[in-house]
């Protein structure tokens, strides 16, 4: 009997902890698809309106939006990024320098067949993503503010969403691989699609998204992938200000 109530307790918890998971999810995905009506807080205290509205204040808005967003995603996941911070401090120097190396080689591959598949299709004519016109008008908003969304933030909200969140619902590796590197990819790309060749765009993220997924599921570390694509953000970013000439002195 009591090896009995004890097997049913047993699958209660566990049907209790995969279904918190499960919804867990839900309210990421809502959290980061509605996360801009937080913006709506400091337009309302601010009085912001259409006529008084600047770049700035964009970017400004942005930040505010995306700040929120990580603090509930940190109450959220609080537990996981506990455990993994401490499986990060208690790594040792040479396992970590290795896994380092894996994750920087998944990662230089994402980012070749970006490179390459962005020539090729910048090749063709085909107008630049959503995404990297965003990039721009931030940099031209503001250069400093622009970096800390793109090289701090949102990564981390990126990582969170797109691979924590999703590696706690689909245990499979390649299909938790593929799927969130593709929705990841995807995010960036869709809202730009006016035609059929704009929608080559997918190869270059989805391919980062793919390396990035791999990268999750090798390391089990939030904090190593976050690290790297910090490094990878930083990366583009760098050379958007070559590109466009932009000044930070």
């Amino acid at each position: 009997m009591s090896n009995i109530l004890n097997e049913l307790v047993e699958d209660t918890k566990n049907y209790i902890k995969k279904t918190y998971k499960y919804m867990r999810f839900i309210i990421v995905i809502l959290l980061f698809l509605l996360s801009s009506i937080f913006k709506l807080i400091p337009i309302q205290i601010f009085h912001i309106t259409e006529n008084n509205i600047t770049p700035f204040i964009k970017i400004a808005l942005e930040l505010f939006s995306n700040g929120v967003l990580i603090l509930l995603l940190i109450l959220l996941f609080y537990k996981d990024l506990k455990r993994d911070f401490i499986k990060l401090k208690k790594m040792k120097k040479e396992k970590l320098l290795i896994t380092l190396d894996t994750c920087f080689r998944y990662w230089l591959i994402g980012l070749v067949i970006m490179i390459v598949s962005n020539f090729l299709i910048n090749k063709l004519g085909i107008s630049s993503s959503t995404n990297d016109v965003n990039v721009r008008n931030m940099l031209d908003a503001s250069p400093i503010l622009a970096g800390i969304s793109v090289i701090l933030l949102s990564p981390f909200i990126e990582e969170i969403v797109f691979r924590m969140s999703f590696k706690d619902i689909i245990k499979n590796k390649w299909l938790f691989i593929m799927i969130s590197g593709c929705i990841f990819g995807g995010l960036h790309v869709v809202s730009s699609i006016t035609n059929g060749y704009e929608a080559l765009y997918l190869i270059p993220y989805c391919s980062l998204g793919i390396a990035f997924g791999l990268i999750y599921y090798y390391c089990d570390n939030i904090y190593i992938l976050y690290f790297i694509h910090l490094i990878h953000n930083l990366l583009v970013l760098f050379v958007t200000f070559l590109l466009a000439g932009v000044v930070l002195w």
